[in-house]
C-alpha cells in the first residue's frame, strides 16, 4: 500500500502494519466523520454514504489481503470495513485543522471506492487540552522516531 502525504506531494510504501495502527490509533476515542464512496473513474458516481460516530477501536488485519475494520464506540452494530486499499491519502497540511485520511481501492472495471475519515475532535467535545505529541504533524512524527532508532542503535 503506498502513502499518499499532501504536504511535500511525498509518497512512501508502507513501512509495517504497526506503523499504519499508529497513524490510525490518532482516531480512537474522536469523533470522526467519514465518507465512502464508489465510482467510476470518469467521475461517475455509483453510490456515496457519509455520516459521524465515535471510533471505539480499530483493528488492522493482513492475512490474504490488508483488512481495516473501524469499530463505532456507542453502537456494536456498526463499523466500516476497507479491504485491501491500494493507497492512503494523508491529509496533514494545517495544522489545528482535523486530522484526515482516505483509502483508495481499485478493482477492475476502472471503478475506485474511497473511504474518506477526518477527526472532528475529542469524544468529549475538545474539553480536553491537546497533548504536544497530538499537535505535531506525521512527518513531524516519523523524523522524530528515525532519530530515536538512530540514537538507540549507535548505543
Amino acid at each position: 500500500m503506498k502513502i499518499i502525504y499532501t504536504r511535500g506531494n511525498r509518497t512512501e510504501t508502507l513501512a509495517s502494519i504497526s506503523t499504519l495502527r499508529k497513524i490510525l490509533g490518532r482516531f480512537v476515542r474522536h469523533r470522526v466523520f467519514y465518507e465512502v464512496s464508489s465510482r467510476n473513474k470518469r467521475g461517475h458516481e455509483f453510490f456515496s454514504t457519509k455520516n459521524t460516530f465515535v471510533v471505539g477501536s480499530i483493528e488492522v488485519v493482513n492475512r490474504d489481503y490488508l483488512t481495516i475494520t473501524i469499530f463505532d464506540a456507542h453502537n456494536s452494530t456498526h463499523s466500516i470495513e476497507i479491504l485491501n486499499p491500494s493507497a492512503m491519502r494523508i491529509y496533514d497540511e494545517t495544522m489545528g485543522k482535523g486530522f484526515a485520511v482516505s483509502f483508495l481501492s481499485e478493482s477492475p472495471g476502472e471503478v475506485e471506492s474511497r473511504c474518506y475519515l477526518r477527526d472532528e475532535g475529542d469524544e468529549s467535545d475538545g474539553l480536553k487540552d491537546a497533548s504536544e505529541l497530538e499537535k505535531i504533524t506525521l512527518p513531524q512524527l516519523f523524523e522524530y522516531l528515525e532519530e530515536i532508532a538512530h540514537v538507540q542503535g549507535t548505543t
